[in-house]
């Protein structure tokens, strides 16, 4: 019976977990590129405090090749910093192009986890984007799929075509990633597009990258941020509040099975 009792009080205390966290912080620089080759300097820090596992380094680009970098093991609060080569794919016009940096790595249980980074390459000669983006905050929970928005915003006073790609973590689904779109002078226009969870975990956020560009004499381009968070699912939270509930009547019910049994035992044992 001091058994029962004991597991009843052990499962109503309240485990506390310490939880490893991995937190990457990248950053990164380039030149104006005059050749068809140049470099893009890279910078990690895990400022979390568990090791990123088989981290490796990508550059997604429409108009530059690269090869993948491998990083390895990356432990909590070392810096470390690489260069990336990348040469053109045709020759384009001058202006500056949009470039997403992949980063992928894994936890100590081998689960994958990755990141986008936006990264802007000017060729020749810089160019400044008149038309710019944006995405609100989006939380995600189970299975479900939502919304997400890109506002466009074009402050020239003419109209341009705009290509939009968007570049999300691998941990996410998009029901389309590029569109084409004309927007006037000084107008605003919304794209919609519909995101999912496919393997983000609970508690973990994800930037996610709108690529803008258009040209006339020379390109241009922008990036839009925005970011999704996993949340709890909202049902599975509230049945998780009656767990405890439901194990406390059931450890009680049988606490007080076995106390009225033991009395039935000692009765029988004095008549006899």
């Amino acid at each position: 019976m001091k058994k029962v009792l004991m597991l009843l009080v052990f499962l109503l205390i309240p485990n506390v977990v310490s939880a490893s966290v991995i937190s990457l912080t990248t950053t990164v620089s380039t030149d104006v590129m005059a050749e068809n080759k140049s470099q893009v300097q890279i910078g990690l820090l895990n400022s979390g405090d568990e090791s990123a596992y088989n981290v490796q380094l990508s550059l997604i680009s429409d108009y530059f090749d690269s090869e993948t970098f491998r990083v390895g093991n990356l432990e909590p609060n070392k810096p470390f910093k690489t260069n990336m080569s990348i040469s053109l794919i045709e020759e384009v016009k001058p202006g500056n192009y949009p470039v997403v940096l992949l980063t992928e790595y894994t936890d100590g249980n081998g689960y994958p986890f990755s990141s986008v980074s936006p990264v802007s390459i000017s060729y020749k000669t810089p160019s400044v984007s008149l038309v710019s983006g944006s995405i609100p905050e989006v939380n995600l929970s189970g299975k479900e799929t939502k919304s997400l928005t890109l506002t466009l915003k074009n402050m020239d006073d003419v109209s341009h075509d705009v290509k939009v790609n968007l570049i999300l973590p691998r941990e996410l689904k998009i029901n389309e990633d590029e569109k084409n779109v004309s927007i006037d002078g000084k107008d605003e226009k919304k794209l919609n597009f519909k995101v999912s969870n496919f393997g983000g975990l609970e508690g973990s956020s994800y930037v996610v990258l709108a690529s803008i560009e258009y040209e006339d004499d020379m390109h241009y381009s922008s990036f839009g941020r925005g970011m999704i968070r996993i949340v709890e699912e909202k049902n599975r939270s509230r049945f998780s509040i009656w767990i405890p509930v439901l194990i406390f009547l059931v450890l009680l019910i049988i606490f007080l099975y076995l106390k009225l049994k033991g009395k039935e035992l000692r009765i029988e044992f004095q008549k006899k």
